[in-house]
């Protein structure tokens, strides 16, 4: 008997049929077709020398450092153990060990507030919940601001993450789409949106949410600009979700003078460790003499911002499945005196999302691991390290769509890998016209030079073609919206992180050989562009 193509029950339309299939399978599934039958690779002669590189998924290519690992396995052994259970495999805190929320509340303290200019807007572990990563700190904040119905804002292109979620979940989208060459969002559209909403019979917008540095155009929001958005989120009375879970692959300086990588100086005098930069300054108190012009002398953070961070990409332990957020009290869980004096726990919403979605973040081990990490020395170098290799590696990412390429193919389209001195007709990518749109932390925002064929069919052919796994514009933009032409349709996501800085000189050859492949064949030939 044939099974049913089926089951006899229905799907939520939320998720099977209006939420776009997971993009990274979606790749693998690309990868997995290298060579095609098209391919000019193909051949058992030449496909050695052009190995799959796969540049699609946002993760570390590198392990996490050896003493972080022993410190997991010392914070395993019965006698550290903090679990009610007495082992590791127990249920932890809600909210996260506490030695871990307030090493990240001591953490945030350090890098984005000035010692000395008062305590009025100190972090402390009330306001820390720790979460299994952080798309599930997003999934809780959004779940616990926005009702079905109700509406983020989003720029766009945006993760497709946090657009998968909430349309899962029934919140809307109110999109800000942002352009070449910085990405930025455009404050004068945002004040737009909510000013529209504040006159409606119902408020539905909730919040707006920035991720900076930016996935998956990697731009870095300038600190004004992301304290300009605050402060008009707080006029709407709206929460202001800040991602930041590449803060610490953010440096001083850009990573070069004539691309659209973005300054990331601090607008004061302050200066972290290792060329470290500061995003931005919210959860400092008002700076003094600042106050009647570009800061409210009552700023506090609390009423506004909830920030999003992870330790994936830092500590490079993506499958430990560790992130979390920092909001009010409140939000999470808030200790209160009741008219008889007595002390009384009030739950915030997101002590209910957490307890339905995750029961307890994973492994306390590593939870008492990172927050040993986030304050010894030498982790903290060896992450200023990994940040100023993928500044070197987006560096020659870029330099490489400058260097010439040889023609690969001859007159009946036959490799001729290795063969010949053909300088002189040598073309590089660049003047085939690659081009990097915007560059930061994880990311490449690369736009290609066909205009007539969407972003997922040149994802489909780098990938079927000639080996090259990346994610398509299109992905993280809406499904009504350009799939072609100057927009995020026409752009490619790169992850500068995954391979070396070696495999990625590698690159240049591939792009010049699709393009010299579809010059002679006609682009989107070798693919289904339906």
């Amino acid at each position: 008997m044939t099974a049913p193509s089926v089951p006899g029950y229905d799907f939520n339309p939320n998720l099977h049929v209006h939420t776009i299939g997971p993009p990274v399978q979606i790749g693998a599934k690309w990868a997995a077709s290298y060579p095609s039958i098209s391919s000019p690779l193909a051949g058992a002669d030449v496909l050695p020398h052009f190995p799959l590189l796969n540049l699609a998924q946002g993760v570390p290519g590198h392990p996490p450092t050896s003493a972080l690992l022993e410190r997991i396995q010392f914070e395993s052994r019965p006698e550290n153990v903090s679990s009610p259970a007495g082992h590791t495999h127990g249920y932890g805190p809600v909210f996260g060990d506490p030695k871990l929320r307030q090493a990240v509340a001591r953490d945030i303290n350090r890098v984005y507030r000035t010692s000395g200019k008062g305590d009025k807007n100190q972090v402390t572990e009330e306001s820390v919940a720790i979460t299994a990563g952080c798309n599930l700190a997003f999934t809780a904040v959004a779940t616990s601001i926005a009702a079905p119905g109700d509406a983020l804002i989003v720029c766009d292109p945006w993760y497709f993450n946090h657009q998968m979620t909430m349309t899962a979940f029934g919140i809307q989208i109110a999109t800000v789409h942002t352009k070449p060459p910085d990405y930025f969002p455009d404050i004068h559209m945002i004040r737009a949106l909510l000013a529209s909403d504040s006159r409606a019979s119902k408020k539905t917008i909730k919040g707006v949410v920035l991720v900076t540095p930016n996935n998956p155009t990697g731009a870095i929001y300038p600190s004004d600009l992301i304290r300009d958005i605050a402060v008009l989120c707080k006029e709407y009375h709206v929460a202001l979700i800040l991602d930041e879970t590449y803060r610490d692959f953010l440096l001083t300086g850009s990573d070069l003078d004539d691309v659209a990588a973005q300054s990331t100086e601090s607008s004061t005098a302050f200066s972290l460790p290792y060329n470290f930069a500061r995003p931005h300054e919210l959860f400092e108190d008002a700076p003094a003499g600042l106050a009647e012009k570009s800061w409210d002398p009552d700023w506090d953070w609390r009423s506004t911002i909830i920030h999003l961070f992870s330790f994936s990409k830092s500590f490079a332990i993506p499958g430990h499945r560790l992130g979390g957020f920092v909001a009010h009290p409140a939000f999470l869980q808030q200790k209160t005196i009741d008219s008889a004096g007595s002390d009384n726990l009030v739950f915030g919403p997101t002590a209910k999302a957490l307890d339905n979605f995750q029961v307890a973040p994973p492994r306390t081990d590593t939870q008492r691991a990172v927050a040993w990490a986030i304050e010894d020395p030498g982790q903290l170098e060896w992450r200023a390290q990994v940040a100023s290799e993928l500044r070197v590696r987006r560096r020659a990412f870029i330099e490489g769509l400058s260097s010439p390429v040889a023609p690969f193919l001859n007159e009946d389209a036959s490799a001729l890998a290795g063969q010949g001195s053909q300088t002189r007709l040598a073309k590089s990518p660049k003047e085939w016209g690659w081009h990097v749109d915007s560059a930061g932390a994880y990311y490449v925002f690369l736009r290609h030079p066909f205009s007539d064929v969407p972003s997922d069919k040149v994802a489909q052919a780098l990938a079927e073609l000639v080996g090259v796994v990346v994610l398509p514009g299109a992905f993280f933009m809406p499904t009504d919206a350009h799939s072609t032409g100057d927009s995020s349709g026409g752009r490619l996501r790169v992850s500068v992180a995954n391979v070396s800085t070696e495999k990625l000189t590698k690159l240049p050859e591939r792009l010049a050989i699709l393009s010299e492949l579809w010059e002679k064949k006609g682009a989107g030939w070798g693919i289904a562009t339906k």
